[in-house]
């Protein structure tokens, strides 16, 4: 059991098996995440050997900058090789995103990056946009932040923008409804 919930993929294999052999996990939104449950999220995380998918969207406003150490950094640098990255919904800004972003480094395979529903602002871009110039994302989602068109143009003269095959920036700011492919 986690947090009270027996974890499964989507084989029905229990979280001991996960650890070894899941290839994605999603964490639902009603876990109402602390600090304890963070770090055990994080211990588990560490362990994992074939991870490409991992959603933890939709913990609106929990989220604190201890937490996401807790969850990214204190146990890390993971060893498995993620593809897809859900962290919308959350709630956070700048500072949050200023503790995830050196961690994206590690996962040269990344290839889709969710941070819907936040509250990213035009800094906040800037700093994803310097990260993009190191990480080559593909798809890269960020809908309904506060994002203006200052901040997406940080986002798209990044050195690595030419990878990007779909932009989702929706929501933002001045930018209105925009789809980018």
């Amino acid at each position: 059991k986690l947090f009270g919930i027996t974890c499964y993929d989507e084989n029905g294999s229990k979280i001991d098996d996960i650890i070894n052999s899941a290839t994605k996990i999603k964490f639902p939104h009603a876990l109402h995440l602390n600090l304890d449950k963070c770090r055990e999220i994080g211990l588990v995380l560490s362990r994992c050997k074939m991870l490409q998918e991992l959603c933890l969207n939709g913990n609106r406003g929990s989220f604190r900058e201890d937490m996401l150490v807790a969850l990214f950094l204190e146990e890390g640098p993971y060893n498995f090789p993620l593809k897809s990255l859900d962290l919308g919904n959350n709630q956070f800004g700048t500072r949050e995103l200023t503790t995830i972003l050196p961690f994206l480094k590690s996962w040269e395979e990344l290839d889709y990056l969710s941070l819907d529903g936040n509250c990213i602002d035009n800094e906040g871009a800037q700093l994803l946009a310097e990260t993009l110039d190191t990480v080559r994302i593909r798809r890269l989602s960020l809908n309904r932040n506060q994002i203006s068109k200052e901040g997406l143009s940080c986002i798209l003269s990044s050195q690595n923008a030419r990878y990007l095959t779909s932009l989702m920036i929706s929501n933002n700011g001045d930018i209105g409804s925009a789809e980018i492919d």
